[in-house]
């Protein structure tokens, strides 16, 4: 688990996106991941502190899905 969600467990799930990342970024939250709310979107932050993945709040296009998944994936996520 990600040291920031250790220090701060009253810290609820938070996402971007449509619902099919919504359940993308509910996998890494399950797995430790910590989302911290940036200007543009959600920087999810492995619990390694090595790993981070980027998502924009308008993530219009059509292979966002998609290229989420990767970068997760990427990241060290098992998706």
């Amino acid at each position: 688990m990600h040291p920031k969600r250790i220090a701060d467990p009253d810290q609820g799930f938070i996402y971007v996106g449509a619902k099919e990342l919504k359940k993308l970024q509910k996998i890494a939250w399950d797995a430790g991941w910590w989302p911290a709310q940036k200007k543009k979107g959600i920087l999810w932050q492995a619990p390694d502190r090595v790993g981070q993945v980027m998502l924009h709040a308008t993530s219009s296009d059509h292979r966002a899905y998609n290229n989420a998944l990767a970068a997760f994936r990427d990241a060290g996520l098992d998706a």
